[in-house]
């Protein structure tokens, strides 16, 4: 016969053990689906990718418009261009034909 208080300490254990096991499941469950878990991470580091390829065609089509803006302050031709195109102007000595 086993005595009775070596039987509480092996309940005891088992009790420790099994409570051991229910708080590491509890902690691999919310490592990965919690917030900040692995799978809000995954999701964060899409979107951030997005975020940054988005970024880096705002700053293409800003540094085109950076050109253009350059070319209208310096550049006569381009000036003239810009306002026949825009504007519809024409020359005083130019004829309109229109289809």
């Amino acid at each position: 016969m086993i005595p009775k208080k070596q039987l509480q300490s092996g309940r005891a254990f088992r009790l420790v053990l099994n409570v051991n096991w229910i708080l590491i499941a509890i902690l691999l469950v919310m490592g990965v689906f919690g917030k900040r878990g692995w799978l809000d991470l995954r999701r964060m580091s899409s979107e951030n990718q997005r975020i940054e390829n988005e970024l880096s065609q705002v700053q293409e089509q800003k540094e085109v418009l950076v050109s253009e803006i350059r070319a209208l302050q310096q550049d006569r031709q381009a000036q003239e261009h810009t306002i026949r195109k825009v504007l519809g102007y024409i020359r005083p000595d130019e004829t309109v034909i229109e289809f």
